[in-house]
């Protein structure tokens, strides 16, 4: 069984976003993390912030933005998307480029995990059968064991 992580980001550090804290505060309960990382402005130091956690379960995605294509905050919907769907994991959490989990969450997460790999609850998580029939969302099943 494993985990992944994903988020998406756009110019977290010119807008305080807490983006090594979100990051890292998931990073010892997955297997992966997966950023999309949105075209930022030039002043902007976001994926300098990423790359500096030093940790090979990150993977960034590059990605654009077409807030004409998707206007509205259509776009954080589009990007988020991006992001879950290059996730490997059989459970994935989501975690906004503005939350942090708090460390004492990480157990009861991982234990939901393995108690329904194989039988997953009847509320509080979904499947996710474009990529796979075994994909949970571990951000809704938090809720249900904390």
């Amino acid at each position: 069984m494993t985990i992944s992580g994903f988020t998406m980001v756009r110019n977290a550090t010119k807008l305080y976003y807490p983006i090594r804290q979100a990051i890292t505060s998931i990073l010892p309960l997955v297997d992966e993390f997966i950023v999309a990382l949105g075209d930022c402005d030039p002043d902007d130091h976001t994926l300098e912030e990423i790359r500096s956690i030093g940790s090979d379960k990150i993977r960034i995605i590059h990605t654009t933005w077409d807030l004409e294509k998707y206007p509205r905050g259509m776009e954080h919907a589009h990007q988020t998307d991006i992001a879950r769907e290059a996730c490997k994991g059989d459970w994935l959490f989501y975690v906004q480029s503005d939350e942090v989990v708090h460390e004492e969450d990480l157990p009861a997460s991982g234990n939901a995990a393995r108690s329904y790999y194989t039988t997953p609850p009847s509320k509080g998580c979904y499947s996710n059968t474009g990529i796979s029939g075994r994909l949970r969302s571990l951000h809704h099943l938090s809720c249900l064991v904390c």
